[in-house]
């Protein structure tokens, strides 16, 4: 990582605790200016090189590399070799699972995110590591993208952390989902807690394709902590590798 022209300084305990996830803040100390911003004031965070990455990495993110790590892992535990792999990484953000799938040896990575910002800062960041980025709305995708990710023939779909947040809502997740070849692999994470809400707005409630085998075959669930909240509280996962079945309608 580059020289950093800031500082990240975590809230009190006592002001942060307790906070949901998108109520989560920092104070940002750049030239001179103390700021307050949210965690995931992504626009804002994202035209800073590295802030990002610098803030996961004072609250110890796993979930770039454990799920990065566990999509190779099945691909090539299957018959698959790394040169194989054909990845689109969904909701890619800055650049940072991306980056975790080059450092093991994937060539061929695909990303995809409605904001401009993330692109911006994935090529600058990490330039040579995606062969393309979209920066696309994934329930309004234009023809032309849709056409290209078609052609691409897709055999894996990784998607960090957007997810759980609902920063990618059901419809949009579909829309992408069908772009990967059958029998392809799907690697996502979603927080426990929404996991294991059994009211309507949980997970397994507005993606009802997690639990239909004709759709979604898992093949691991791996529960690990993705980070620390910002008051010192565990944050808990659960990352879910499985085998695309057939197109979600």
């Amino acid at each position: 990582m580059q020289k950093l022209d800031f500082e990240i300084q975590l809230p009190e305990i006592e002001s942060a605790r307790n906070l949901p996830i998108h109520e989560e803040y920092f104070w940002l100390n750049q030239n001179g200016t103390k700021r307050k911003l949210r965690l995931h004031d992504y626009v804002e965070v994202y035209q800073i090189p590295y802030l990002y990455e610098s803030l996961m990495e004072k609250l110890d993110s796993q979930s770039h590399a454990i799920l990065a790590s566990l999509l190779v892992e099945q691909f090539t535990q299957t018959g698959g070799t790394i040169e194989d792999m054909v990845v689109l990484d969904m909701g890619a953000g800055s650049g940072l699972v991306g980056q975790s799938l080059a450092n093991l040896g994937v060539k061929s990575i695909v990303g995809i995110d409605i904001l401009p910002e993330a692109a911006q800062a994935a090529c600058q960041q990490y330039p040579g590591v995606y062969e393309n980025y979209y920066v696309e709305n994934l329930t309004n995708l234009t023809e032309v993208t849709k056409q290209a990710l078609n052609r691409r023939g897709f055999n894996s779909l990784i998607c960090c952390s957007a997810l759980s947040n609902n920063h990618i809502p059901a419809e949009a997740l579909s829309v992408v989902f069908n772009q990967i070849v059958h029998d392809g692999w799907i690697a996502f994470n979603v927080a426990k807690y929404f996991w294991e809400d059994n009211t309507k707005t949980g997970f397994r409630q507005q993606h009802s394709w997690v639990e239909d085998p004709s759709i979604f075959q898992v093949v691991q669930m791996h529960p690990y902590r993705h980070r620390f909240y910002t008051d010192g509280r565990p944050l808990e996962y659960f990352a879910i590798v499985g085998r695309k079945q057939s197109n979600i309608v």
